[in-house]
């Protein structure tokens, strides 16, 4: 049986992922697409200044879209910051075009922004608010 032929338990649902472009979101992404969903990802892919590692990349989005549309199904991918209220409600209408409906809402995106010299600036904090709580 192939992934197209596959009925899982998500069948023609649709889940809104932020923080998809790797790590935790991608696996949610991935995972429920092979369950049958459809997903809108959503992931800054760019550096904060205030967190010490790298950062997801366009590059890391991308491979979100190949691993989602090799199990069969369609994804809605873009760039955008979970702060940023506007581009969230541009994504999500871009998603509800496409696909209609949002069953599940994954708010994934995080960061930790305590590692390195950088953690000891109040704009770690600040930008650690922003993404997890606010953002969320």
């Amino acid at each position: 049986m192939t992934p197209q032929e596959r009925v899982g338990l998500l069948q023609d649902k649709v889940a809104f992922i932020t923080g998809a472009a790797r790590g935790q979101g991608r696996a949610h992404a991935v995972r429920f697409a092979e369950e049958g969903a459809d997903v809108i990802a959503v992931d800054l892919c760019e550096q904060i200044d205030s967190v010490a590692y790298p950062m997801s990349t366009p590059e890391d989005l991308d491979e979100t879209v190949r691993l989602v549309e090799k199990t069969g199904r369609r994804i809605v991918a873009e760039r955008g910051d979970v702060r940023d209220r506007e581009r969230l409600q541009q994504i999500v209408a871009k998603g509800l075009d496409e696909f209609g409906h949002i069953d599940f809402v994954i708010a994934n995106a995080g960061i930790l922004p305590a590692a390195g010299a950088q953690g000891r600036e109040i704009s770690a904090f600040t930008d650690a608010i922003a993404v997890m709580l606010s953002g969320v």
